[in-house]
């Protein structure tokens, strides 16, 4: 089993499925835009704003697909190798996405005749989250065993032992299965990752 766990190319082939997944809905998106939907699918968002909603949320959800991809193809092609590292970037890459989105979202929504304000709460939720899970990331591989580093590797295996549970409830729900199931592969490898005495012993567990 640890040999499977040590294969990083199984989960570098998870996250290019995932990127795959997240440009498709991204582009769905954007297309979306140019169809006439029904209020039904639009929900508060009036008729003529529902073009501009979905090619800004499209966009914003593309950029984060294309960023995602690009950290994917690196460990599937090896350029990430080491564990400590594919987990650090991983948890950066999210941060990332998450203070893109929240700003994208903003935009977004405003767009589509939502309240600036309403908005403005938004987008600087995502920008702190996603801020403190970069700086989390930068902590993982930093070169330095402190109390902090005990507690963040504690806090990524509950975020995982979550994102697995999410993932199987994902599949048994028939919902987006394929990426559920690449999420639980990529759950799976970021739990054996922190149990991984070198990534262990970097961050003073």
């Amino acid at each position: 089993m640890s040999s499977f766990f040590d294969n990083t190319k199984v989960v570098g082939t998870a996250f290019v499925i995932v990127a795959i997944i997240l440009i498709i809905d991204a582009i769905f998106t954007i297309v979306l835009g140019f169809v006439d939907v029904n209020e039904d699918i639009r929900g508060d968002i009036e008729s003529d704003k529902w073009l501009a909603y979905c090619v800004i949320g499209g966009i914003g959800s593309l950029v984060c697909a294309v960023l995602y991809t690009m950290f994917a193809t690196k460990v599937y092609k090896g350029q990430y190798s080491e564990k400590i590292v594919i987990l650090e970037q991983y948890v950066r890459i999210v941060g990332i996405t998450v203070v893109l989105g929240g700003i994208f979202n903003a935009f977004a929504s405003v767009a589509g005749g939502e309240d600036i304000g309403v908005a403005l709460v938004g987008a600087i939720l995502g920008i702190v989250i996603g801020l403190l899970i970069i700086f989390i990331a930068s902590k993982i591989n930093d070169g330095k065993q402190t109390v902090g580093d005990k507690i963040i590797w504690i806090i990524l295996l509950i975020a995982f032992i979550l994102l697995l549970i999410i993932s199987i409830l994902q599949v048994f729900a028939l919902v987006g299965i394929i990426d559920g199931i690449a999420h639980i592969l990529i759950a799976l490898f970021m739990i054996a990752f922190l149990f991984d005495s070198d990534v262990k012993s970097k961050m003073n567990m």
